[in-house]
């Protein structure tokens, strides 16, 4: 957006949105929250609460009057995202367009492919749980043989990544090798062999050497990488941060997956 736009009631009470662990307070924030995290949006967001909260709280009744008569119509998701998009007045015409289009796109997607664009999402914002529970969930499904093999590596690569956000490094290890025997990236290989070397676990790291062709050169580059994290955790990790970073993570939020 090119301009300013304020905002028509900023409560003092808060709507809380657990998927991005944030509190809103106007119907712009909302609208906001819809257009730029559509793919954590579910069927069950516009309930009671948020319809109450947005026709009393943010005196916007006619939005949620709205809302509940395409939830009488049995209208979809994206009906009811457009609807507040649209009615917010915080987007203009033009975004407006562009996110009606976005939802055509969206509903062209498989299953797996909407569930891992929500996973992506949720490791943007730091839920690696929430996102690991939503690879996971692709995966124990039965293989979508539309889908290329690529796809199915790179959601084991990022389940891999997200493991390795939380210090997990042998699941990461066992993701990266499933997702570089079906990716064929370098990237995720290497990841592989950073894993082993974090972990200072010599004979595994030799055992994919050897398996994998890797050169003394690769890995003598990645314990470069790997020494220079390990400076740059000792500079800048204290025990304040590790006590915040471990609050964090017993604070989020585990999703079950009922899809």
């Amino acid at each position: 957006m090119n301009k300013i736009a304020l905002c028509t009631i900023h409560t003092e009470k808060p709507y809380y949105i657990k998927e991005i662990n944030r509190n809103i307070y106007s119907i712009e924030e909302l609208a906001y929250y819809l257009y730029n995290y559509l793919y954590l949006v579910e069927e069950g967001f516009f309930n009671d609460g948020l319809l109450e909260y947005i026709a009393e709280e943010l005196n916007q009744p006619a939005i949620a009057a709205g809302i509940r008569t395409i939830i009488d119509n049995k209208g979809g998701l994206g009906e009811k995202v457009a609807f507040v998009i649209k009615n917010s007045g915080y987007y203009s015409e033009r975004e407006s367009e562009k996110l009606e289009n976005h939802l055509v796109m969206l509903s062209s997607k498989t299953a797996a492919e909407r569930i891992k664009a929500k996973a992506d999402m949720l490791m943007d914002t730091g839920k690696y749980n929430m996102a690991i529970n939503y690879y996971n969930s692709i995966l124990k499904k039965s293989v979508n043989k539309e889908l290329p093999e690529r796809f199915y590596g790179d959601v084991y690569n990022n389940l891999a990544v997200a493991y390795t956000r939380l210090f997990e490094y042998e699941e990461a290890a066992a993701a990266f090798r499933c997702a570089y025997r079906l990716n064929n990236s370098s990237e995720s290989l290497e990841s592989l062999l950073l894993c082993s070397l974090l972990q200072g676990d010599e004979e595994r790291l030799k055992i994919d050497q050897k398996k994998y062709g890797i050169s003394d050169t690769v890995v003598n580059r990645l314990r470069s990488e790997v020494i220079r994290r390990k400076v740059h955790i000792q500079s800048e990790w204290n025990e304040d941060k590790e006590g915040d970073f471990v609050k964090k993570c017993k604070k989020e939020y585990v999703v079950e997956i009922n899809s």
